[in-house]
């Protein structure tokens, strides 16, 4: 764990108690006098680093003793279009999603997506802000639905596909947005919505969630 997530970050004096406590003094096994590193999500650049100073059965006071601007930006800003499979395969996902440095996923409603799955927001902030603490990363992705490819594409104009395609030429930019199709990928109707596909460089049919972190991984090159 590189740093922690809490709201009460910045302040000169911190009593932690509850779920946080548990986790820090039980699951990560801290002790007093060990040095702590917290952030803020309201200022997330901001890396604090804290010294417990004292540990009892149910809470532990930690004490301020530096703060300073510490992160690193994400080379480049890329938006996935993920049209909505199973939310137990989205969230065993986005973890590696967001190691590889995604800066959104926009969930759609495709043609071919299941109508009835449901995504559980306030879980899906959970893992990313646990995934960010894990691997250093200091922010969190943004998260948004479409009920639709077609106003996905009106928010998003340069957005490609990831797709059967002869095209193979790896973009080369800054701020990338591309589509994944569910599984059974893209229905005709959507297919003709897109100006640009892509084709990845493998031989086999992937599953949706395969197709995604393969095309991140590649494009974030």
């Amino acid at each position: 764990m590189q740093f922690i997530y809490s709201n009460l970050s910045g302040n000169s004096r911190i009593e932690l108690d509850g779920e946080l406590y548990n986790y820090i003094f039980k699951v990560r096994r801290h002790r007093a006098d060990e040095v702590l590193f917290l952030r803020n999500l309201e200022s997330p650049k901001t890396l604090f680093q804290y010294r417990i100073s004292d540990v009892s059965r149910r809470k532990a006071i930690l004490n301020l003793e530096n703060q300073a601007e510490n992160f690193v930006e994400q080379a480049k800003k890329t938006v996935l279009g993920w049209c909505l499979v199973d939310p137990k395969t989205v969230e065993k996902t986005l973890s590696m999603l967001n190691e590889l440095g995604i800066s959104k996923i926009a969930f759609i409603y495709c043609d071919f997506s299941q109508k009835n799955f449901k995504l559980d927001f306030d879980r899906i902030q959970r893992i990313l802000e646990t995934s960010s603490m894990q691997c250093g990363r200091f922010d969190i992705p943004k998260v948004e639905t479409f009920q639709n490819l077609e106003t996905f594409l009106e928010t998003y104009k340069n957005a490609f596909a990831i797709d059967f395609s002869e095209n193979r030429t790896i973009p080369k930019s800054e701020n990338l947005e591309f589509v994944v199709g569910c599984e059974g990928g893209f229905s005709e109707n959507e297919r003709k919505l897109f100006k640009n596909s892509l084709s990845l460089p493998s031989a086999n049919i992937l599953r949706s969630e395969t197709a995604v972190v393969s095309a991140l991984s590649i494009l974030n090159l």
